[in-house]
């Protein structure tokens, strides 16, 4: 296999916290594209505004990074729930008076969200950086509920990130459809569905044996839309101690809604690693791993699996896990397609939670807008004991190392899914389970299905290969239960104290039939 995990001891990677999403203490990393050097790549541009921002990036890179001023203790020191008693005036919402197809809403800073965000109004068909009118703090806009009324912030406070409100085509009313808040982090949805994996500018070393560090966007430009808009631009400054970067987005709110987004990233100093198109998600619990005794809930997770496409039809599809160390597991590409994290349950009755309805959490794929070459997509799983507290990461890591002075460029588009991506053809894993009943070895059952299999008759048999590493697979039993469905089970028999790691796929006679399914499972 071409999957390699690392396992240790507990805590080695306690230190890379941060902030996660409107819930999270800690968080992991996650967004990008087209990883090759600026030179001779970018030729003009014809974004005026993008240009502008790319200008500001590059001459931030070239000074010494500036931390945003510190919050006042009564901000600083807000809890979770305390926090949520500030609330956006929703009468006051930015365009919301004009009747425009997109309008938006301001964060407050405070509790982790510290960092403070500049955002700016632009015109409709602005062509200059010149015309972005920066929008002041004004407590005005905020209600301040409870406890904290009374509250006076600095006038000089600031945002922490904006909400987006716009409508799909089939909308009946306006809703919120994406955000951008803490770090770098944003997320969106498609129509019905509820906020879960989540995306961000960059990684800088992340999965190490140290703090990671985590840029932040410091200023946003907000594209007044025409009133016949069907998307939404935006365009961000990114900032670190090691890097800085201008980034556009162009938002779609479509049946699937889709974000497009293009930046060009300068390095101040060489991080240990930079993860390019970094995701971020959640999982407890679900398939192959138990939930606890006392909560009935079957299935815990905004994700269940990393999916990558290696070439136009090859696919690997690793099932998450929470184990109880760090694992960091590598999968070397030479031509990425596409990755992403994806929700493949879609049945309500397979989670059994009506409050935090994760059958409907998007799935979010990537896709580079031509193929990277030679890298490495990394899965960090790491041990958790909350559910509001993101523990998993996927992104890519290129080989070609970046060097201050030369900027990369990155495109890509991401895109929200209530499924697998439609080029994805061939036989997929839908679901797999572990019994641990016999002491002296695992029984593993994994389920394929796919139209594909259909077109089979019954009396035709599909083979499994199974590779394990620290282990062995015997009593291997390939069986058609369905029209479009097959089973594959077969006992485990580990040879070390560690997880084993394993592939399986089906083939018909020596042809490759299905994704290759990949797993993590603990002894």
């Amino acid at each position: 296999m071409s999957a390699d995990s690392f396992q240790d001891k507990p805590g080695l990677f306690r230190s890379v916290s941060g902030p996660k999403r409107s819930v999270c203490l800690f968080a992991l990393a996650w967004v990008l594209f087209l990883v090759m050097p600026a030179e001779g790549l970018l030729g003009a541009e014809t974004d005026p505004i993008f240009a502008a921002m790319d200008k500001k990036a590059r001459v931030h890179a070239a000074g010494e990074f500036e931390s945003s001023h510190e919050l006042p203790p009564d901000l600083k020191n807000l809890t979770y729930d305390t926090y949520r008693l500030i609330a956006f005036e929703h009468e006051r919402s930015i365009w919301k008076k004009e009747t425009l197809p997109f309008w938006f809403e301001l964060f407050h800073r405070g509790y982790i969200f510290r960092n403070e965000v500049q955002v700016s109004l632009l015109p409709e068909g602005a062509t200059s950086a010149e015309q972005a009118r920066r929008m002041d703090f004004d407590k005005s806009l905020f209600q301040y509920r409870g406890q904290l009324a009374g509250l006076d912030p600095p006038k000089d406070l600031g945002y922490a990130g904006v909400k987006i409100i716009g409508k799909f085509p089939k909308s009946e009313h306006p809703l919120e459809i994406a955000s951008f808040l803490g770090a770098s982090y944003f997320r969106a949805i498609s129509p019905g569905q509820f906020y879960g994996t989540s995306a961000r500018g960059l990684a800088v070393d992340i999965g190490l044996a140290k703090p990671e560090e985590f840029p932040v966007f410091r200023e946003l430009w907000i594209e007044q839309p025409d009133p016949e808009a069907r998307q939404l631009t935006i365009w961000a400054l990114m900032d670190s101690p090691s890097v800085a970067g201008a980034y556009r987005f162009t938002i779609h709110p479509d049946e699937t809604m889709t974000i497009d987004v293009k930046a060009r990233v300068y390095f101040r100093q060489v991080p240990e690693r930079i993860g390019l198109a970094p995701l971020t998600s959640m999982f407890m619990w679900g398939c192959g791993k138990p939930g606890p005794t006392d909560d009935p809930r079957p299935r815990v997770h905004d994700a269940d699996s990393l999916l990558i496409q290696k070439g136009k039809n090859d696919w690997i599809r690793r099932s998450l896990n929470r184990l109880d160390f760090p694992s960091l597991s590598n999968y070397d590409v030479k031509e990425l397609h596409g990755f992403g994290l994806m929700q493949s349950e879609r049945s309500a009755k397979r989670y059994q939670d009506d409050e935090a309805k994760y059958h409907l959490r998007p799935s979010v794929w990537i896709t580079p807008k031509t193929p990277w070459k030679d890298g490495t997509v990394q899965l960090l799983e790491l041990p958790s004991d909350h559910e509001g507290i993101d523990n998993i990461g996927a992104y890519w890591v290129p080989k070609q190392p970046v060097k201050v002075g030369q900027p990369i460029q990155l495109e890509y588009q991401l895109a929200f899914l209530n499924q697998t991506p439609k080029q994805h053809s061939r036989a997929k894993v839908t679901d797999f389970r572990v019994d641990r009943s016999d002491k002296s070895s695992l029984r593993l059952t994994v389920v394929f299905q796919g139209d594909t299999i259909s077109k089979f008759s019954t009396e035709r048999s599909l083979q499994a290969k199974i590779d394990v590493q620290r282990g062995k697979a015997e009593n291997v039993v390939v069986r058609r239960t369905a029209e479009n469905t097959v089973e594959v089970s077969c006992n485990l028999i580990p040879d070390s104290p560690y997880a084993m790691e394993m592939e399986v796929t089906l083939n018909d006679e020596d042809e490759l039939f299905s994704e290759s399914w990949r797993y993590l499972c603990p002894i």
